[in-house]
């Protein structure tokens, strides 16, 4: 299970907070006045964000801000507030939050959701489907999931298989080349192979060999909380190789149907 006790030492950004943060950790705002913790969960400013209903990433205003109790900085033992925020495409499309300020501890935190956490940042990683295959793009969503509801250690599980499956399918591209030592790969570490790998990866990977590392020690030794942290970096290491796949792919298709078309025109000749 999650430990809830863990808290953010600083305070996040409104978008950030609604549309990034798992449901149940707390933002320490002990630091922070009380003006500052208001300006945050009011979000005067927009959120910019994936409407799942539009199915397009659309612009939410906020139009309801409900407290339970109103506050007096944080002399009050706890309080409830409910949020919401209209989609610009169609009114009729909302994002709903239930929040709850602790007095005790001064933190605060999403007790409460809808659409979830995963259901506003699946939309983005939809584009790998077409380059990895149905288990791993599966196992790519339950990594988001997992991490949508505050379990870091274990979405690490399924991003190291996925890491692990791009780096063999690298190798194989390599073994196109004579000079390429497999023995000498089979044998060696991953940051080794990495750098192997170097002219069949994208260079961020290479720069940052320890990638995988960080994702072993996830599984091993790293907390929870750890975890979440480094989520979000890990995963651009992977979809960096899957951004160079769909690219390659599109170049592919862009060749044949050039290819195609010349010989159709030849052909009139």
């Amino acid at each position: 299970m999650t430990d809830t006790s863990e808290q953010y030492s600083y305070l996040p950004s409104s978008e950030e907070f609604y549309i990034k943060y798992a449901l149940y950790h707390k933002i320490d705002a002990s630091q922070a006045s009380w003006s500052q913790v208001q300006a945050m969960i009011s979000a005067n400013d927009t959120i910019d964000s994936y409407c799942p209903k539009c199915e397009e990433h659309s612009v939410f205003t906020r139009i309801q801000n409900k407290s339970v109790r109103i506050y007096d900085g944080y002399e009050v033992s706890f309080g409830h507030a409910f949020q919401k925020f209209q989609c610009a495409r169609n009114h009729s499309h909302s994002l709903n939050f239930i929040l709850y300020l602790s007095g005790e501890d001064h933190s605060l935190q999403k007790i409460g959701q809808n659409p979830s956490v995963a259901d506003l940042n699946m939309h983005d990683v939809k584009k790998y489907s077409t380059v990895l295959s149905k288990g791993y793009f599966n196992e790519l969503k339950k990594a988001i999931g997992l991490v949508a509801h505050g379990v870091g250690v274990g979405s690490f599980v399924y991003l190291r298989r996925i890491f692990e499956s791009l780096i063999e399918e690298a190798k194989a591209e390599a073994l196109k080349d004579d000079s390429f030592d497999e023995q000498a790969f089979k044998t060696a570490r991953m940051n080794d192979k990495i750098k192997m790998l170097s002219g069949h990866l994208p260079p961020f990977l290479v720069e940052n060999h320890q990638l995988y590392g960080i994702l072993s020690k996830g599984v091993h030794e790293l907390s929870e909380q750890e975890c979440l942290d480094a989520f979000p970096v890990v995963k651009v290491g992977i979809e960096l190789i899957l951004d160079e796949h769909i690219v390659e792919k599109q170049r592919k298709a862009k060749i044949e149907e050039s290819r195609k078309a010349l010989a159709k025109l030849a052909s009139k000749g």
